[in-house]
């Protein structure tokens, strides 16, 4: 786990292009884990810049699932509820 910085380090406000752009040093980046193209939250709060970084939601069923593991273990048999058609009768 990288150190935790808990001094301020100074940056400064550039030109880029039509926009202004701050860089931000890689080892703050790496406390928060954050990767090239993550997507960032910027907002005004008690005239400060908060940057947060934005929760990435899952796109695909596969991403939704992707940490999960399956025990195989049920307890009970699932109750799927009563018959509504022709289901097969075992």
């Amino acid at each position: 786990m990288p150190k935790i910085e808990k001094q301020p380090i100074e940056t400064k406000l550039s030109q880029w292009g039509n926009s202004k752009a701050v860089r931000i040093p890689a080892k703050l980046l790496a406390q928060i884990g954050a990767q090239p193209n993550d997507q960032f939250m910027i907002e005004v709060k008690n005239q400060t810049l908060v940057l947060t970084p934005k929760v990435k939601r899952p796109t695909t069923i596969h991403e939704l699932f992707e940490e999960w593991q399956d025990d195989q273990i049920r307890d009970t048999e699932l109750d799927w509820g009563s018959e509504k058609g022709s289901e097969f009768k075992w």
